[in-house]
């Protein structure tokens, strides 16, 4: 699925980084689920105790599911944004507390691109462009405009180093 192309050139996230980030969120609840059943069973056979707790933990678990699985991926993709022009890569995002990370081409030191077994699936990739001073992360991208967007941060990179030689 393509990048959705917004008003002055910011752009979003594909539909599917929500499907994504939903598969991660349900195999770590997953996991959650299994530890809080592991312990309560511990806690009946061989403690005797009455694992009435468990049940509290249970129910925040249950609601951090639902508030992770269904809303945040979803607002995520509606708050997050991007957008790259010739010196800079600017990152947008937040519902409640607005972040916006500025980087300039010209003091990139190196990117990072990665992938897992989801992503690659959905044809999706991280990158992470580094600077001296920190760095801006833009998570589930498709492949395809991850490696235009690394290209293009390399040749404006390459370009201004140039530059700083002739002088």
């Amino acid at each position: 699925m393509q990048s959705v192309i917004l008003e002055s050139g910011w752009q979003r996230l594909s539909i599917d980084s929500v499907k994504v980030e939903r598969q991660y969120v349900a195999l770590r609840f997953m996991a959650y689920a299994l530890l809080i059943a592991v312990m309560t069973t511990v806690q009946m056979m061989w403690l005797d105790l009455s694992p009435w707790w468990m049940w509290i933990v249970a129910g925040v678990v249950a609601v951090l599911f639902i508030l992770k699985f269904y809303y945040i991926p979803r607002l995520r993709y509606d708050y997050f944004r991007y957008q790259v022009d010739e010196e800079f890569l600017i990152v947008r995002s937040g519902v409640i507390f607005h972040h916006i990370e500025i980087v300039p081409l010209v003091k990139v030191q190196f990117i990072d691109t990665s992938t897992g077994p989801l992503l690659r699936r959905a044809g999706l990739m991280n990158i992470q462009v580094n600077t001296a001073s920190g760095f801006a992360v833009i998570h589930r991208l498709e492949e395809r405009r991850t490696i235009e967007l690394r290209r293009h941060v390399e040749r404006f990179a390459k370009l201004e180093e140039q530059e700083e030689e002739s002088l």
